[in-house]
């Protein structure tokens, strides 16, 4: 049992520089959009996940919808991480692009970008 213990603490080390906020989505502008959202750095790598329990309102297809970031219910420009969302339910996770810094941000985006609108928030913890 020493031995399995020591190794385990010996492995840990490698997630030393991880760190994981989470947040649950919320729609706005008539938009119901619910669950929850995980943005983890490990490795050098940055990842946005939506929980399983993520829903994008059935009923509304706007065009172009995205993820990104920002503070005061107010995107950041180039914080975009991928070029079009089409998930509307469960699971799912999209890596960031190396140049966003999400510790920068507070807040988690779903928005249409065509017409500017945030379309649900999540706080980030």
């Amino acid at each position: 049992t020493a031995i399995t213990a020591a190794a385990a603490f010996v492995a840990t080390p490698t997630f030393a520089g991880s760190k994981t906020r989470t947040g649950s989505l919320s729609g706005r502008k008539g938009y119901n959009v619910s669950g929850d959202v995980t943005v983890t750095k490990s490795g050098g790598k940055t990842v946005v996940s939506l929980g399983e329990n993520y829903v994008f309102d059935p009923n509304k297809n706007p065009p172009d919808i995205k993820i990104g970031f920002g503070g005061g219910e107010s995107y950041a420009k180039g914080s975009k991480i991928h070029d079009r969302l089409t998930v509307k339910k469960g699971a799912a996770e999209f890596e960031v692009p190396a140049g966003i810094d999400t510790d920068k941000y507070d807040e988690l985006y779903i928005y249409c970008e065509k017409f500017t609108v945030i379309l649900a928030v999540a706080p980030l913890n």
